[in-house]
């Protein structure tokens, strides 16, 4: 399996990892680069008028989350804008 394959897979884990998040998450992207993991879009409190959810708090949940994955490096989300 090549280094690319390998980032795939690891992706692709970690998209599954965080899809039980109650955030809206639709418009972020998840990609991996040499175990790196990259989040970049958007995400926002859940549809439905799930109020009480503190989105913050929730997307630093995520990103731990993304860390636990085995074979994660580390996790980088500067480029994603979190809408309250």
């Amino acid at each position: 399996m090549s280094a690319r394959d390998d980032d795939r897979a690891l992706a692709k884990t970690a998209r599954a990892s965080i899809a039980r998040t109650p955030l809206d998450i639709s418009e972020l992207t998840v990609s991996c680069t040499g175990g790196f993991i990259e989040l970049s879009g958007k995400v926002r409190a859940p549809r439905g008028g799930a109020g009480n959810v503190s989105v913050r708090r929730e997307f630093n949940n995520l990103k731990t989350i993304l860390f636990s994955v085995r074979g994660v490096k580390g996790v980088y989300a500067e480029r994603v804008a979190v809408y309250e």
